[in-house]
């Protein structure tokens, strides 16, 4: 695999072509087309399985593009020109596990960060009024065809107001700051944990920004707590049963990030006795979650199925930063959503 930095041969900034971009995503017919008249048509490969992938980079060794919907280390030995790994993911944890992500032969790693802010954060709104508004509980009343009729007995069912509430969003990338974008839209008071912060910092979107050591700090504040950090080795277990001990008993914690961030016995404790409200999972730390997992009957716990940047335009989307990207590359500019290995994202 060539160099992530110029080669020798290579003026900083100069031109590249692409030979072969290789990818199974279903992009759209559209977004295709759209890549195929940036490329050149026999220049853009598509697979319609992993299987597929794997067998055009057998027969194709001068893919020096690819764009996997999986993780490429049984890839990276059958393309010895791969020169940029175009990630359809936000994170690139996956890759960056594997020694030819990061050694001194790496291709550059690209993610499609930006993509999944709205989807995702709606997808964060959706589960806090799902919970807050008791959702649940009145589509049982629905199916056993019930009405409560008198105020008593609708109190069980009445809603909490996320006007005034509390949102803690850890990690302001992309999808956390539209979270608390969307925070302050409902008038929640808004907490952000970045990695760093300088001292007295201030954001437009949140009413208070401080770096991860404040993170024990602010969690008794919260009524509801988003993940939405990367993957690194400070963040994995990052909520812990510790952690989980200064939360709020009414607070909710969604984690659309990644599952290892959670310590998931502590949570499924936690649940169970009632020492946090209800948690909303997109995101488990095995995946697909066998079917004998604890966490499927753990009590007001909301699972999801790792899909909550998926819509209609992603394919768009992702299309739009590839297209950019692919006009960067061959002009040797920087490349949008650079992963930077030293720091896991």
């Amino acid at each position: 695999m060539a160099s992530l930095h110029p080669q020798p041969h290579e003026a900083a900034g100069a031109r590249r072509e692409i030979v072969r971009f290789a990818t199974n995503f279903p992009f759209g017919a559209n977004d295709r087309a759209r890549l195929a008249t940036a490329l050149g048509e026999d220049r853009l490969l598509i697979a319609h399985s992993y299987q597929e992938l794997r067998e055009l980079a057998s027969a194709h060794p001068e893919v020096d593009v690819l764009c996997p919907t999986f993780d490429a280390s049984d890839l990276a030995p059958l393309l010895p020109n791969l020169r940029w790994l175009a990630l359809p993911s936000a994170g690139a944890d996956h890759v960056l596990a594997q020694p030819w992500a990061t050694g001194a032969d790496a291709p550059i790693i690209t993610t499609a960060n930006g993509v999944h802010a709205a989807p995702i954060s709606e997808h964060v709104f959706s589960a806090i009024l799902l919970w807050s508004r008791h959702w649940p509980a009145m589509l049982r009343l629905q199916q056993e065809r019930s009405w409560p009729d008198s105020l008593a007995e609708k109190a069980p069912y009445a809603g909490r107001e996320l006007e005034g509430a509390t949102l803690l969003v850890i990690g302001l990338g992309a999808i956390g700051r539209r979270i608390a974008q969307l925070g302050h839209a409902f008038g929640m008071r808004t907490l952000a944990i970045r990695r760093s912060v300088a001292p007295g910092a201030t954001d437009p979107d949140a009413d208070v920004i401080a770096p991860m050591d404040s993170l024990d700090t602010l969690l008794p504040e919260a009524d509801y707590i988003v993940i939405a950090t990367p993957s690194t080795a400070e963040t994995r277990g990052l909520i812990s049963a510790k952690r989980l001990a200064r939360v709020k008993p009414t607070a909710m914690l969604i984690n659309i990030a990644r599952g290892e961030i959670i310590e998931e016995p502590a949570l499924i404790a936690a649940l169970t006795s009632g020492k946090l409200g209800a948690a909303a999972l997109d995101v488990t730390a095995r995946e697909p979650l066998p079917p004998d997992d604890p966490l499927w009957s753990t009590p007001n716990l909301f699972i999801s199925p790792h899909l909550s940047g998926l819509t209609p335009r992603y394919s768009q989307r992702l299309t739009d930063i590839l297209l950019d990207n692919i006009a960067r590359y061959r002009e040797g500019r920087p490349m949008r959503n650079h992963v930077q290995p030293a720091r896991g994202y």
